[in-house]
C-alpha cells in the first residue's frame, strides 16, 4: 500500500517497444505461415522477447493475434477485393472466393479462437473494438466507397452497414462450421445489391 492507501500496480510496466515488436512479429508470422502453426513460443522468438513477456499481457495466442488484427498490424483478408469497375461482378467474385477459403477447417478453427479471445474482454482489445474507424475501413468498405463515388450506390447509403450485411452472415456460418454454397453467397450478394441500387427498377443483380 502507498502512503495514500492506494495499491501499487504489480509487475513491471508494459514496455511499449516490446509490445509493438510482438504485434509486428505476429503480423509477419501470419503473412507466411498458417494460424495453426503459430505458437506463443514462435511469436516470442520472432519478436526477440521472452515467452513470459507475452503471457504477462495476453493469456493465449488468439488474444495476441486478435489485437494484432484490430490494431492494424495484421491483415487477415481471406480473399482479395477486386475493382474492375463492375460492382456486382466484383462482389460476386469476392463472395465466391470467401466461401471457398473461409470454410476450410483451419479458418473455422481460427475464427472460433479469435471470437473466444474477443469474449475474454481484455482492456486492450475492448478499447480497439470500440473505435469507429475499425468498422469504417477495410477493402470491402473501400470498394463500396469507390462505387458510391461513381454513382453505383444510392445516396445516403451507410457503407459500413452494407459491409456488415455481406460479411456478418458469412462470419456466423464460418464460426458454426456449416459450409455455405456459392448459390447461397450469390443470393446474399443479390439481396444486398438490390437494397443499395440507385435504380429502384433493379430486381436481380446476379451476373449470368
Amino acid at each position: 500500500m502507498t502512503e495514500e492507501g492506494e495499491t501499487k500496480p504489480r509487475g513491471r510496466p508494459r514496455s511499449e517497444q516490446a509490445h509493438q515488436r510482438i504485434l509486428e512479429a505476429t503480423s509477419r508470422l501470419l503473412s507466411h505461415t498458417s494460424y495453426d502453426s503459430i505458437t506463443v513460443e514462435r511469436i516470442a522468438t520472432e519478436a526477440e522477447v521472452g515467452k513470459q513477456t507475452i503471457y504477462r499481457w495476453w493469456p493465449n495466442k488468439a488474444s495476441v493475434v486478435l489485437e494484432a488484427i484490430l490494431s492494424g498490424y495484421a491483415d487477415l483478408q481471406l480473399a482479395p477485393m477486386p475493382d474492375t469497375g463492375d460492382l456486382a461482378a466484383d462482389l460476386h467474385s469476392w463472395m465466391r472466393d470467401m466461401i471457398a477459403e473461409g470454410f476450410r477447417d483451419e479458418r473455422i478453427a481460427m475464427a472460433r479462437s479469435l471470437m473466444a479471445a474477443g469474449l475474454e474482454g481484455l482492456p486492450s482489445t475492448e478499447a480497439l473494438l470500440q473505435q469507429d474507424q475499425l468498422w469504417d475501413s477495410g477493402p470491402l468498405v473501400s470498394r463500396l466507397r469507390a462505387a458510391a463515388e461513381r454513382g453505383e450506390i444510392a445516396g445516403e447509403t451507410h457503407l459500413p452497414a452494407v459491409a456488415s450485411a455481406l460479411t456478418d452472415p458469412l462470419i456466423f456460418h464460418i464460426m458454426t462450421g456449416k459450409p455455405r454454397t456459392e448459390q447461397w453467397g450469390a443470393g446474399l450478394v443479390d439481396v444486398v445489391l438490390r437494397g443499395i441500387s440507385p435504380d429502384p427498377r433493379v430486381t436481380d443483380a446476379h451476373p449470368q
